[in-house]
């Protein structure tokens, strides 16, 4: 069987046949071989099947990278339920607004995140919710309250024919993973992805990877489940890989380079921030990376400056991949020959094979090579629709079943992609339109200047106006007169930002982006309180 038409529990399956005592998953002192690995997925999956959980169920999560959310996510392959990621950081208000949605048969949860108590919370959320007496309960833990996860995966429960007849009941189409998305631009959108897009996407990308390091490697996770950088990505492609994954409940650059220089991992993976991050550690040059033939970007557009330093301080080899939740975590990648200028203004490589890529326009139009327009996108990496979200899903596919990615880019006539912007982000200053991610770019080749965003803020004439937010490097201080003026050199009037204020740290996501909308909201809220004119 080609390992792109494998489930994902099937290539767990597959590596616990080929070397049962292989490495799997690791945290810790705690070492769990594949052979372990197929052992308590299938412990659990039956538990599942014992509490009455059945194909096309929603099992909600709230763990951080874990043993315990990558067990889960296999067992719940097994049986054919949805998993669906929660941030561990969400409150009462999140969990309450995003479970009404999902209304899940099982929760799986860690006790406390720091001095706060998850057991708490679920209990008053599980007395809002519709179904809650046909929710049930596990922990991380011997909690009071609902089941112990480690009791439940070291039992074995005798249905081995119940879970064998749920893995034949399975097709490729069928749901396995939700991922809430664009909260950074927008309402979350529940995003349905089908096995066949966890376990290609999974698949291809491990062969990608192979082309730089190939054998079964020591891999990182550690970005959180609640992303498909997290889950398809980091754990998914290294279970396809059968690569020995060591855990990591949160990304934190030391611990990353640490890991890397101790156990001689070979590859290193991320949105272009960390790489920025790290770079800023001032024992950069200490640590030894000598043992890394590939850096992977994804994620945002990346400067010709930050290539640099990557290739001088961390890796000499890097590309750059494009994708979304929706569309496929990665649907291009760049190679080793292009142009790091060529990537600094946008260019983020070819389709990878089976994907087809589109430029429309407003009305839909396909638009010819070297035309800007809507980037849409349509693979076997791209999700079908979203979950119990009509609207969302007309608004969201075209007619012939392209996903609208919302970036504006081009073609070129080979075929490479050049993203120039997102349309969700576009400002509108009187009749013109400004790019954020353009202005930006100047500001970043500023003096002293780590990152920047540009955004619109509303004015009676203009409709709105650019403004910009930007934060120095340790150390230093940013002339804002100075940046005023490079912009005006290199930029056309209109999108010269009307006012530029320095904050010493700019908000980012969980996946290292810049947090748009909450940089909008603290300006708009400073406005409204006349703190800022």
């Amino acid at each position: 069987m080609n390992s792109q038409n494998r489930f994902l529990w099937q290539q767990v399956e597959r590596w616990a046949e080929v070397d049962p005592a292989f490495p799997a998953l690791r945290t810790g002192e705690e070492v769990i071989t594949y052979g372990e690995f197929e052992k308590r997925s299938d412990n659990l999956a039956k538990q599942f099947l014992h509490l009455g959980i059945k194909k096309g169920d929603t099992i909600v999560t709230m763990l951080p990278c874990s043993l315990e959310y990558i067990i889960t996510l296999i067992a719940a392959d097994k049986i054919g339920a949805i998993v669906v990621p929660m941030d561990v950081k969400f409150k009462k208000a999140d969990l309450e607004r995003f479970v009404d949605h999902i209304r899940p048969v099982l929760i799986v949860s860690v006790e406390s995140v720091g001095n706060k108590s998850v057991v708490e919370i679920w209990k008053e959320v599980s007395k809002s919710l519709k179904n809650s007496k046909d929710t049930h309960y596990v922990f991380t833990g011997s909690a009071s309250f609902g089941y112990s996860f480690t009791a439940l995966t070291a039992e074995s429960l005798p249905l081995d024919s119940e879970l064998g007849d749920a893995k034949l009941n399975q097709e490729m189409d069928d749901g396995l993973l939700i991922v809430f998305t664009g909260g950074t631009t927008g309402v979350p959108k529940a995003a349905l992805l089908s096995k066949r897009n966890v376990a290609v996407m999974a698949a291809v990308e491990a062969e990608i990877l192979g082309k730089y390091v190939p054998g079964r490697i020591k891999t990182i996770a550690s970005l959180p489940p609640s992303h498909v950088g997290g889950t398809v990505e980091m754990i998914g492609m290294a279970i396809a890989g059968g690569f020995d994954i060591i855990i990591h409940d949160s990304w934190s650059p030391h611990r990353v380079l640490e890991t890397i220089q101790r156990e001689r991992v070979p590859w290193i993976g991320g949105v272009p921030t960390m790489f920025a991050i790290m770079l800023l550690i001032p024992e950069i040059g200490q640590f030894d990376l000598t043992c890394l033939k590939i850096a992977i970007l994804s994620g945002e557009k990346v400067e010709s400056d930050l290539i640099r330093l990557i290739k001088e301080k961390i890796c000499p080899n890097v590309v750059i991949g494009y994708g979304s939740t929706e569309a496929g975590s990665e649907v291009t990648f760049t190679e080793l020959s292009d142009r790091d200028l060529e990537i600094a203004s946008g260019y983020v490589g070819k389709p990878l094979p089976g994907v087809v890529i589109s430029i429309r326009d407003t009305d839909g139009k396909e638009l010819s090579a070297g035309e800007k327009g809507e980037v849409v996108i349509k693979s076997p990496f791209t999700i079908q629709g979203y979950f119990r979200m009509p609207g969302e899903d007309e608004a969201g596919f075209t007619d012939d079943g392209f996903c609208k990615s919302g970036d504006l880019g081009y073609l070129t006539p080979d075929g490479g992609l050049y993203i120039k912007g997102r349309i969700k982000h576009i400002i509108r200053v009187g009749s013109y339109t400004v790019m954020p991610a353009e202005v930006e770019d100047v500001l970043t080749q500023g003096p002293g200047v780590a990152m920047a965003a540009v955004i619109g803020v509303p004015d009676k004439v203009y409709g709105e106006l650019a403004w910009a937010v930007v934060s120095p490097y340790p150390g230093h201080t940013i002339d804002v007169e100075n940046l005023t003026a490079l912009c005006t050199e290199k930029l056309a009037s209109f999108k010269v930002p009307k006012k530029i204020i320095v904050w010493e740290n700019l908000p980012i996501t969980r996946l290292g982006k810049v947090h748009r909308v909450e940089v909008q909201d603290k300006i708009r809220e400073m406005i409204s309180n006349n703190k800022i004119q």
